[in-house]
């Protein structure tokens, strides 16, 4: 056997090298074929990958674009469709909260005149969101679209813009109640301030810009003691967060006039009610704990003074709404930028005729004809106020505004309303 040195050292060195360099030339082109032939297997798999991946992302966005719960092609031509005014000159309008209890009403309003209407709702669940469908549906009926979702959403309201060219927007999506509040202070910042700017944003940098009209609120006037309320008084006391909110959104409104040209108009809104109302109101819990023969809380304001508020029908505040979108001048801006001062105003709408909650209770009592079982306590420092009384003479000189139902007949259709909707008969024995 060959030790280890001669196989180290062969004895013919010139022949060996011959046939190592061969060799080594042999081994190097499989070598290089080898690596050529790896190295296109590896571009091979890297495109077929990329392939792969880039038809997947294709994939998802197609689906997104069909499926999301906004957007594609079937969702702008409802969009546009909803949109289209049906009389001469008449507006297209987006209306946030569509499917609460005054946007149902004034979309409804607009579409019976002609105008077009695109709803826009979150469908939250401050009060029970069965009823907001169900208003939802009767919008549906008479071809309103109603968008699913919420004014924070800036994606969302640039499409809308981008695909319908709005003349107004009623901006009436907001988070109502005074009491709530206490409970849930950040869905108020949330809804009636951040979602009031991201709404803002949309609107001035829109082409055309559209004009606003939206809801401030008569709590604004807070612990106010003049009375009538006047658009001239003082609000820098509010009594509650919801308040407050409301003012700031004021403030909000104004600067956004002041720096973009945006035509902006305000509508402080005084206890709404009728048909189709909120659940959290007092006239509807007094309504349904009646009918149910459960107590109702009945608050007193100090030294035994009854609590009294401007009870202001529906149908009123949307004549209100409509007369200020049919005056509203078109905003002055373009390309985010203001060309000249634009119009900003502010109005009450209210009914100037405040009645006291037992007297609304006593109303509801012969409507029903059931007699209430009361519970009348103080009233707690929760942000509620003890009185509110509108002056609308600025709203009826500029608006035409004139409110024509008073207290009584109001009840009378929301209580007529209330036994259909829920199931009771006219005994107020609930239909099973």
């Amino acid at each position: 056997m060959r030790n280890l040195e001669d196989e180290l050292f062969p004895s013919t060195p010139g022949k060996v090298k011959i046939e190592r360099a061969h060799a080594i030339s042999r081994q190097f082109h499989r070598c290089f074929a080898s690596t050529s032939t790896m190295f296109l297997w590896a571009l091979f798999l890297i495109a077929l990958t990329a392939s792969y991946l880039s038809f997947q992302s294709f994939v998802d966005t197609s689906s997104k674009y069909f499926h999301a719960s906004w957007g594609g092609m079937h969702w702008e031509r409802q969009i546009r469709n909803s949109a289209q005014p049906r009389r001469q000159n008449g507006f297209s309008v987006l209306v946030t909260g569509a499917s609460g209890f005054v946007g149902s009403h004034a979309s409804l309003a607009l579409r019976r005149r002609g105008d077009g209407v695109v709803g826009l709702d979150n469908f939250n669940s401050y009060y029970d969101p069965s009823l907001k469908k169900a208003r939802k549906a009767l919008l549906s009926s008479h071809s309103i679209f109603i968008v699913e979702g919420d004014i924070n959403d800036a994606k969302l309201l640039a499409k809308l813009f981008d695909v319908v060219p709005f003349t107004h927007v009623l901006h009436l999506a907001a988070q109502a109640g005074v009491r709530y509040a206490i409970e849930n202070p950040a869905s108020y910042v949330h809804s009636n301030i951040a979602g009031l700017v991201t709404l803002l944003e949309a609107c001035k940098s829109a082409d055309p810009q559209p004009a606003m009209v939206w809801a401030s609120s008569s709590s604004v006037y807070g612990l106010n003691d003049k009375v009538p309320f006047s658009e001239l008084d003082r609000t820098d006391q509010p009594a509650s967060l919801y308040a407050a909110t409301k003012k700031a959104g004021e403030e909000i409104t104004h600067t956004y006039n002041h720096i973009y040209g945006l035509s902006i108009t305000g509508l402080r809104f005084f206890t709404v009610y009728g048909p189709w109302g909120r659940p959290d109101m007092a006239y509807f819990s007094f309504t349904r704990n009646i009918l149910q023969g459960k107590p109702i809380t009945v608050y007193r304001g100090k030294d035994r003074v009854d609590l009294a508020r401007d009870f202001t029908y529906i149908d009123d505040i949307v004549k209100g709404c409509l007369g200020a979108l049919d005056t509203a001048e078109k905003s002055t801006g373009t390309g985010g930028k203001k060309r000249r001062p634009a119009q900003y105003r502010i109005y009450n709408l209210g009914n100037t005729s405040p009645v006291t909650v037992p007297n609304l209770v006593a109303i509801l009592e012969r409507h029903l004809k059931v007699k209430a079982k009361k519970n009348v306590i103080e009233m707690p420092g929760n942000g509620d106020v003890p009185f509110t009384h509108a002056n609308i003479s600025h709203a009826r000189a500029e608006l035409g505004y004139k409110p024509t139902t008073n207290l009584e007949t109001g009840l009378k259709k929301f209580v007529k309303w209330y036994l259909s909707y829920y199931g009771y008969n006219p005994r107020g024995v609930r239909n099973l």
